[in-house]
């Protein structure tokens, strides 16, 4: 007994608790708070993510994503996005700034998320590079948004994006 227990707590000293064969509720939690930083962002990245020369798949991940009134309110509009793209050759990226978890709970959270967008169109064709847009012919704007999240029997989902101040 005094073997196995030696050969635990070295194993535990070299490898962590991730060697442990029981997850404690720090890591659950840990876990938790991942997943939903990780679908947060990658929601408001689909959401952002606009290229009018294949916008089925574009649509597509903003939708897998989602859930309940957002996913309902977004599958409404998905028509109207790609034939409002589609003319104005609308190509839009967005990046990642800062991402906050404010409130998480076993079937809610909150998060909020800083993200960068360059947009290019036939509107914006005409635009030079500044201080505040390096690129030609492009838009950038500064968006921070504030993604509810319900968890889901497929794990975290987006419920509702606002955008905030």
């Amino acid at each position: 007994v005094v073997v196995v227990l030696v050969v635990l707590a070295a194993a535990v000293f070299i490898g962590g608790a991730r060697v442990l064969p029981w997850t404690t509720p720090a890591e659950a939690a840990a876990a938790d708070y991942d997943e939903v930083k990780a679908v947060a962002e990658d929601g408001v990245i689909a959401f952002l993510d606009v290229d009018y020369r294949d916008m089925d798949p574009r649509i597509q991940a903003v939708k897998e994503i989602s859930t309940g009134t957002f996913g309902k309110e977004y599958t409404a509009i998905a028509e109207q996005i790609r034939q409002a793209a589609i003319p104005a050759q609308t190509i839009s990226k967005g990046k990642v700034k800062q991402v906050g978890i404010r409130a998480i709970g076993s079937k809610k959270a909150v998060v909020l998320v800083a993200v960068d967008s360059v947009v290019t169109s036939s509107q914006t064709a005409e635009l030079k590079k500044s201080d505040t847009c390096p690129y030609e012919g492009a838009r950038c704007s500064k968006y921070r948004f504030k993604v509810s999240l319900a968890k889901t029997k497929d794990g975290w989902r987006m419920s509702d994006l606002a955008g905030v101040n």
